[in-house]
């Protein structure tokens, strides 16, 4: 089993829900729930707290919980059953294509496993994406796409500073596919990023040793050639994954990043 494999941290301590404040009830209890069933502190096949007693503990109406709890239904985190109440579904029920699980995962707290995971997901995806922006990027995308690289320049191996225009150059290659259905799992690909610059910051090889790959997709994509694009973007990614052993694996801690993001993308 390779190091990736590796439980990297432990769920996030359990801690008493918050009376909330009334300004963005349904959005506040949503968040707070999610993350509790995320993060474990809300165990699969349990059920919840009665609404009686959320209410009372959250200081919100029942109107509001129910409408918090239909949003979570949708998002598969919990399921009603009869004379059983409201239960927390097992993680394989839950939808990772949705934004906010993806980033309340991200935000207690991940293991060597799930980052894994989105290195697959990273890999079906990107240098697929890649040889289509080859194929249809604008000039406009292309301008897009050169600003970030350009960004990511003058970052260095100032990984902090890296990230949102590291962020941005994944994004606009999603985007320069012209392919809703593509450009609909572009956060999956941002929360990837996210999780593996908190695991490879510390590598000792720095940030600036990724830019060459970063410019042979430019190249690829703006010279629009398919193929070199497709194999540009999966080395690309691959030196990447090789250099999360070199990096001390920690839990990443960015529940405030993250949520952050979701509320500026609304």
């Amino acid at each position: 089993m390779s190091k990736l494999r590796k439980t990297a941290s432990a769920h996030a301590a359990a801690m008493p829900l918050p009376r909330l404040q009334k300004r963005a009830l349904h959005g506040q209890i949503v968040d707070e729930i999610g993350r509790r069933i995320v993060s474990g502190v809300l165990q699969p096949g349990k059920p919840l707290t009665s609404e009686s007693g959320l209410c009372a503990e959250m200081g919100v109406s029942r109107t509001v919980l129910r409408e918090a709890f239909r949003v979570l239904g949708d998002k598969g985190l919990i399921e009603a059953r009869p004379k059983a109440g409201t239960l927390v579904t097992h993680p394989e029920r839950w939808n990772f294509l949705d934004r906010d699980v993806i980033a309340w995962k991200l935000g207690s707290g991940v293991t060597a496993d799930f980052i894994a995971d989105l290195y697959e997901l990273r890999h079906l995806i990107e240098p697929v994406a890649a040889a289509l922006a080859a194929c249809r990027a604008t000039p406009d995308d292309l301008r897009r796409l050169k600003s970030a690289y350009v960004d990511m320049e003058a970052a260095g191996d100032d990984g902090r500073a890296l990230l949102e225009p590291d962020l941005r150059f994944h994004r606009s290659i999603i985007d320069a596919t012209g392919n809703p259905l593509v450009a609909s799992l572009g956060h999956l690909i941002e929360a990837a990023l996210e999780a593996n610059f908190q695991l490879s910051v510390g590598t000792p090889r720095g940030q600036r040793q990724s830019m060459p790959r970063h410019k042979a997709v430019l190249d690829a994509i703006a010279n629009g050639d398919a193929n070199a694009a497709r194999i540009a973007m999966r080395q690309l990614i691959e030196d990447s994954k090789q250099d999360l052993p070199r990096a001390k694996l920690k839990a990443p801690s960015i529940a405030q990043s993250a949520k952050k993001r979701r509320i500026q993308k609304g």
